[in-house]
């Protein structure tokens, strides 16, 4: 065997790369996603929350913000409870007023009840919703079934690069 030869099944066994590293993949550019609710602190931040939870839970290279076109802390006490009781903090992020350029850097917006007829929130995704104060349970199943959802499209999506 010459010595190349003999080289090169060493490297392989050892694991070595004999490609150049500018050959080696980028990795995929993150998916940006937006969520936007009248208040900014229960529909989207819930929404956020628990994408965060599934995409991480998938190694999915996904950016999750939300955003409220009046910003208020809308939580009931009883809401509150229910969702620390599922590990669900929607003030893991401070409450931000949505405004047209935060549309510029998103690639998917999903607009919550009323929110949708919002000024620059016309090309958004439209996603009517059960009051999380007064009807937990229903609210909280509705979303689980759309986040599932959304996590299998972003799933899906090829990989981009930035």
């Amino acid at each position: 065997m010459t010595s190349d030869r003999r080289n090169f099944v060493l490297g392989l066994a050892a694991g070595v790369s004999w490609f150049p590293a500018s050959a080696k993949a980028e990795p995929c550019a993150a998916t940006r996603v937006l969520f936007v609710c009248p208040m900014g602190s229960v529909k989207s931040a819930i929404a956020r929350e628990e994408l965060r939870r599934a995409v991480k839970a998938r190694g999915l290279p996904v950016m999750v913000q939300s955003r409220g076109l009046t910003p208020t802390n809308d939580i009931s006490p009883a809401l509150a409870a229910h969702l620390r009781d599922d590990g669900i903090n929607p003030l893991a992020d401070p409450l931000r007023r949505f405004t047209k350029a935060d549309t510029e850097k998103a690639d998917i917006i999903i607009a919550f009840d009323e929110a949708a007829k919002a000024p620059g929130l016309e090309q958004a995704t439209v996603w009517n919703s059960p009051s999380w104060n007064d009807d937990y349970a229903h609210a909280k199943e509705t979303m689980d079934q759309r986040i599932t959802k959304l996590t299998d499209e972003l799933a899906q999506r090829p990989c981009t690069k930035r």
